[in-house]
């Protein structure tokens, strides 16, 4: 198996067993900054650790940016993957409470500003199909659109989406601190 691998398969199941501790001490549970930001490192140290590894493989001063970049993304998107489906399973098995509390919020939030006849007509204006519509045909919409965006379809999508992304994004990053930073004493025409 390929380094880059192995550390996506690493951090990704660490990740997941970080949000299952969490998840039984009761820990950042209607807190979504610490899991998110403990996520974003674990990805890029997923993709660090791996192209540190596919670099000592390969040799340190062997092979091109775009090369660094596609082992980069060899842990990255496994990593994404993984992380995205176990978010799927756990706000659909493991804690639904979590996005009915949410929709439950939101609601609420909707159906006070819908106390208000202003925030009506202004819903009416940004949309038209609404001037037709009832308050309460409105509301009704308005929830099957918010359940709709928390279903854990929609996280599994997002969140896919959303981390693939970054891990290109963290793929160039990574690679060009290794090939500039850390690693240029390697690269033949870095050594100026």
């Amino acid at each position: 198996m390929r380094p880059a691998l192995k550390s996506a398969l690493f951090f990704a199941l660490t990740w997941s067993l970080i949000k299952m501790a969490f998840y039984y001490s009761r820990l950042f549970q209607d807190d979504i900054f610490v899991p998110g930001l403990m996520n974003n490192l674990f990805l890029l140290s997923a993709i660090s650790v791996g192209l540190y590894f596919e670099k000592k493989r390969e040799g340190f001063g062997q092979g091109t940016a775009l090369s660094d970049i596609k082992h980069s993304m060899i842990a990255g998107a496994p990593y994404a993957l993984l992380v995205a489906i176990f978010m799927y399973f756990y706000y659909t098995d493991i804690n639904p409470a979590y996005v009915e509390t949410r929709i439950s919020d939101r609601m609420d939030l909707v159906y006070n500003a819908m106390e208000r006849e202003s925030y009506v007509d202004s819903l009416k204006v940004q949309s038209p199909e609404y001037k037709v519509l009832t308050n309460e045909e409105i509301y009704n919409d308005i929830r099957i659109s918010t359940v709709s965006a928390y279903s854990p379809k929609a996280l599994l999508t997002f969140s896919l989406l959303g981390l693939m992304i970054l891990g290109f994004t963290y793929s160039i990053f990574i690679t060009v601190i290794f090939r500039k930073i850390l690693l240029r004493d390697f690269y033949p025409n870095n050594s100026k």
